[in-house]
């Protein structure tokens, strides 16, 4: 349950994952906002209408401190596409952002001397680089698979839901509020029940009147500050215009088109039966858990590939990368073991 409230959190917080969406920690007034008293359960309703909104735009700030440094530059090829994707997800950035309903939403990274996009319109996706010169174009096909409990479940039930789905590993408050871009916020705290784990908190700020998560914070065990923040620097509510999603790549461009069909939900069964080899297996529970990767679903040049190599270090059996949150075994035997974890229960995990 916990993917259905997530997915309604701002736009500029799942494209972290996708492309690694903005910088800067945030700073709450010193006099907090004076709200009326709210519930954790109360607050995560709120959260829930957001997803009724009708759009938002503004600009995003993403920080990271992961312990890692800064991520090493390193020629062409394979080492220099893993030091790039590991750049968005850890380095600082600033985003714009924009999203009118629930089919237009544009991303626009702003490096210091370039620009990355992803602009979906509707069945149209666009992935540009300024930087490379290079625009990938993305339509879908088929039938979108329809969501199971969306339509027929109201916000309080998806609050309660969710409540009761954490409860057991997690307990959930609402400190005090704060001001974030200019609103009023309640703040919402998930921490987890158990000390086997590397995250002390999760800190969520929940816009009072929309409902709309403003901010993120990830903090480590034991830390007092953020390693890892996003969240708006400025907000509106007014519905972008449609040129915000349209997109045209210069002519100069290399572009690339792809047709990809969106499977139905008898595909993905059929998908799941006959699906052969090895599968991630998963052990411990809640925020201790640890997924580990069958070596035959591992890229084979994964131990070898220069960035991983400079980012990781040896321990008996493979090497590790740590990180203040996450960290990641690469076994000898060419598994991969992750999870927000200490490295000794990867390592005891891997056996």
């Amino acid at each position: 349950m916990q993917h259905r409230l997530l997915r309604w959190l701002p736009a500029a917080v799942a494209p972290v994952v996708v492309a690694g969406v903005v910088a800067v920690p945030l700073v709450a007034a010193a006099t907090p906002p004076g709200l009326p008293t709210r519930s954790a359960q109360q607050v995560l309703e709120l959260v829930a209408k957001a997803k009724d909104l009708d759009g938002f735009s503004g600009t995003v700030r993403q920080t990271s401190d992961l312990g890692l440094g800064s991520v090493p530059t390193v020629g062409a090829g394979s080492g220099s596409e893993t030091a790039s994707a590991l750049d968005l997800l850890t380095g600082d950035h600033t985003a714009q952002v924009a999203v009118a309903g629930a089919t237009k939403e544009r991303v626009a990274i702003l490096d210091p001397s370039a620009e990355r996009d992803v602009i979906r319109d509707g069945r149209t996706l666009w992935v540009w680089d300024s930087k490379a010169n290079s625009a990938t174009k993305v339509t879908a096909t088929g039938t979108a698979r329809p969501e199971d409990d969306q339509a027929a479940t109201s916000p309080a039930d998806l609050a309660s839901r969710l409540l009761a789905d954490v409860g057991p590993s997690t307990s959930v408050t609402v400190d005090r509020a704060q001001s974030v871009a200019g609103r009023d916020a309640y703040t919402l705290v998930l921490a987890p029940r158990t000390s086997a784990t590397t995250i002390g908190s999760v800190r969520i700020a929940v816009d009072a009147k929309t409902g709309l998560p403003l901010d993120v914070q990830v903090i480590a065990r034991g830390a007092s500050s953020p390693a890892f923040e996003t969240g708006f620097t400025d907000i509106s509510y007014a519905v972008p215009a449609a040129s915000t999603f349209a997109f045209t790549p210069p002519t100069d461009a290399k572009v690339t088109t792809k047709t990809v069909a969106v499977p139905s939900e008898a595909d993905l069964r059929a998908h799941a039966e006959h699906r052969t080899g090895a599968k991630p297996t998963v052990s411990g529970s809640g925020w201790a858990s640890v997924v580990q990767v069958p070596a035959a679903d591992v890229p084979a040049d994964l131990a070898s590939n220069p960035t991983v190599l400079r980012l990781t270090e040896p321990v008996a059996g493979g090497r590790v990368l740590k990180t203040a949150l996450v960290n990641v075994l690469l076994t000898d035997d060419g598994r991969v073991l992750a999870g927000a974890v200490p490295v000794a229960a990867l390592e005891s995990a891997a056996g």
